[in-house]
């Protein structure tokens, strides 16, 4: 099974849900958030609820563009992490870098820019 990647945005925030497989096979995850992200996007959250499977590339390509956005001032969240992927994140010690979300309505709300904006 290949990645399908939907695309929706909530005010500032990119919203990417992912179905299906993120590995060293399945690239685009990375080249789909690196060309947002060079159109000035800098918010961005991940849906894994339909992931059904995420190897060491896949959390290589979360890391990478964790980093990519970090480094410029921009804010990744996950959501709705599987229970696989939680699994694989708590064994590589990644749970303390990512934070997750179960609600679509949480995440884009905890991104500091929203955060600014609301008490405001």
């Amino acid at each position: 099974m290949s990645l399908s990647i939907e695309v929706k945005k909530i005010e500032q925030v990119m919203i990417l849900e992912l179905a299906g497989r993120v590995s060293v096979l399945q690239p685009q995850l990375k080249q789909v958030v690196e060309r947002f992200f060079e159109a000035g996007e800098r918010y961005f959250v991940i849906n894994l609820a339909n992931v059904s499977y995420m190897d060491n590339s896949g959390l290589g390509q979360l890391c990478l563009i964790y980093t990519l956005i970090k480094n410029s001032g921009g804010e990744l969240k996950l959501l709705k992490p599987t229970p696989r992927i939680q699994s694989l994140m708590s064994i590589t010690k990644l749970d303390t870098v990512f934070e997750s979300f179960e609600s679509e309505a949480e995440a884009p709300q905890s991104m500091p820019l929203l955060t600014a904006a609301a008490s405001a």
